[in-house]
């Protein structure tokens, strides 16, 4: 497409205003219409220039997959093959719920050199999205006119939960639970593991003392068991409408998933396999796998799911989970828990609850807890605090009647959610309820 550029449309006025001149003076016609003349062979000329001269070659280069709410680097690289070289404007096409700076970008090209535009892009959102065509302006030799073009090739890429902190957290919580004694040592539950003899230490239980070992060395052995490894852990991922809420640039839904990848980390470092199903309008099932690579199995399940608009039924998914796996295993679940929720789930526990050892893990709003403890001021901030209040306490009954129930329940903000349900996985392991 041809566009009239900025000294094109000030030739025009120029030679419009002339009008008003040959108007007056009439001699002065002849004149204006041989400059018309001149000028409109001199535009026909510019035109025909810009329209034979090759476009730039234009290259993105960005990663296939990038982590969410990070700043990432796309590069175009522009080459042309005009001696004269060319002045050009670019504008790429980041894909949506992308922030990035939308600004139009000026480059003056070299033939044959390479020419490099480094611009800045934060996906907000999960899952597969797309560049499209680079849009490019290019000038003509006297910069009358402009042709405008798309350049390029549209491009995918896969935008991924940021995983660099979820591995920190994997770390410091192995090493905070290795300090608290959760990581090798059971003084009760049966299926302890042995790993190896050393000398008797103090607080040391009776029955981890090897008489053998200590009447043949003549000195008190005992016995060092780890945690058991190969058992299962089974995650149950809410995806119904109530995970669509925000907390900041995440939703309840994005934290769930560092939650569920980050048990999943941790699980899979310790030997034991895990399985995932998702329910509430994304409904998807992942075998139990083994083996620390096996959290590449986990993160292509889960990377492009988002949170539907349809209600959770927990004992349809419940019946699901129990249809497919009979072994027993922890079962994670995880969800945003409202008080209408209690006679679903309650029964999806009860039915988990006859061959699994069930976990309720589920996030506490942030926005309400704050809206509990607000200085009150006027009817309005009262009235907050009282709805905030009344919610919270029909919350907890629900959670308080589960926990009597003997279901072991998880309640959180958002931002703790992923520490917190790793260090009750490993709480659970220590004490050898698996």
């Amino acid at each position: 497409m041809i566009l009239p550029a900025r000294r094109l449309l000030i030739v025009a006025a120029l030679w419009l205003t002339g009008s008003i001149a040959a108007a007056i003076i009439p001699s002065w016609l002849s004149i204006w219409l041989i400059i018309g003349g001149v000028a409109l062979l001199l535009l026909t000329v510019d035109a025909a220039r810009l329209y034979r001269q090759p476009l730039p070659e234009v290259q993105r280069e960005v990663a296939s997959s990038l982590p969410q709410t990070v700043w990432c680097d796309v590069k175009l690289n522009i080459t042309t093959s005009v001696e004269q070289g060319q002045k050009i404007q670019l504008k790429d096409s980041p894909p949506e719920k992308c922030e990035y700076r939308d600004q139009t970008i000026n480059v003056t090209l070299i033939a044959h050199k390479l020419s490099q535009i480094v611009y800045r892009i934060k996906p907000l959102m999960r899952g597969d999205l797309s560049f499209g065509q680079v849009h490019l302006r290019l000038s003509s030799p006297w910069q009358l006119w402009q042709r405008q073009e798309l350049v390029g090739k549209a491009q995918k890429i896969s935008i991924f939960p940021n995983f660099a902190p979820i591995t920190q957290m994997a770390l410091q919580t192995t090493i905070t639970q290795a300090g608290m004694g959760f990581h090798k040592y059971r003084k009760r539950g049966q299926g302890m593991e042995f790993e190896q003899l050393r000398e008797y230490r103090s607080g040391d239980a009776m029955r981890q003392i090897d008489w053998k070992a200590t009447t043949r060395m003549r000195k008190m052995i005992s016995r060092e068991y780890q945690d058991e490894r190969n058992q299962r852990i089974l995650i149950m991922l809410d995806c119904g409408r109530r995970m669509g809420a925000s907390e900041g640039e995440l939703t309840h839904f994005d934290h769930a998933l560092d939650a569920v990848l980050l048990l999943s980390y941790v699980g899979l470092r310790y030997d034991d396999s895990v399985g995932l199903l998702t329910f509430g309008g994304s409904d998807r099932y992942l075998p139990p796998v083994r083996s620390v690579n096996g959290i590449n199995r986990v993160l292509h399940e889960v990377y492009d799911l988002q949170p539907s608009l349809h209600s959770s039924d927990f004992e349809v998914a419940a019946q699901s989970l129990i249809a497919r796996e009979r072994k027993r295993s922890l079962v994670v679940l995880f969800t945003n828990l409202r008080d209408e929720d209690e006679q679903s789930l309650q029964s999806a526990v009860k039915l988990l609850s006859k061959r699994h050892l069930v976990l309720v893990a589920s996030l506490r709003e942030a926005e309400l807890d704050k809206a509990s403890s607000i200085a009150i001021t006027n009817q309005q901030d009262a009235a907050l605090r009282a709805a905030s209040a009344n919610y919270q306490a029909k919350r907890q009954a629900v959670l308080t009647r589960l926990r009597s129930a003997g279901i072991l329940c998880l309640d959180v903000q958002p931002q703790q959610l992923a520490v917190e349900s790793v260090n009750r996985y490993l709480a659970i392991k220590a004490a050898g309820k698996l």
